[in-house]
């Protein structure tokens, strides 16, 4: 991969964003809309994903006016702004894996503590009218060769999907789709 090094430090430079000054941070967001029109201009949608997941920038510019949700029984449509306010996009890609969110900001808050990251698995399936669907969960992995976790052994918490829809240009996030967790 020849761009590796930049795809890493760009990766990397994700663990400081809450600690970046406005400038840097909107910096970072511009290198990240940056990588999301060129893997729209390249239609690679997998290239879209990872600075969708990074950047809320991105989501704002590459999602639809409502995006249907549900954390709870029942999926309902919400407008964007309230979708983006909540700021709890499922996944983040970190060091050329994704990881829950959730972990990704109990790692910040400990110093980086890699053992508090949720390894999640992520699959990308296309339908005949070109919508993606990206199904995630957490899991545990045997580890493989390369980049990422490696191979699912066991999902091991609730996991969801995203639902993308082509447009003209690109594709935007249409609904965004949580399994309830178990009751206790």
């Amino acid at each position: 991969m020849r761009n590796a090094g930049l795809l890493g430090a760009v990766l990397l430079s994700c663990l400081a964003v809450p600690a970046m000054g406005e400038e840097e941070a909107g910096d970072l967001d511009a290198s990240f809309l940056e990588r999301a029109s060129g893997a729209c201009n390249d239609d690679d949608f997998p290239a879209l994903l990872w600075p969708f997941a990074n950047s809320a920038a991105v989501r704002d510019n590459h999602s639809a006016h409502m995006i249907v949700t549900s954390d709870a029984p029942g999926a309902r449509p919400v407008p964007l702004d309230a979708y983006l306010a909540k700021d709890d996009f499922p996944i983040v890609m970190i060091d050329f894996s994704y990881v829950t969110t959730e972990s990704f900001r109990r790692f910040e808050a400990a110093g980086g503590d890699r053992a508090l990251l949720i390894p999640v698995d992520v699959q990308i399936n296309t339908a005949q009218d070109e919508r993606k669907r990206v199904d995630w969960a957490p899991g545990r992995f045997e580890p493989g060769e390369g980049d990422g976790p490696g191979t699912l052994i066991e999902k091991t918490g609730p996991g969801g999907y995203l639902l993308f829809s082509p447009t003209s240009d690109c594709w935007q996030l249409t609904a965004d789709i949580r399994e309830v967790p178990p009751s206790r």
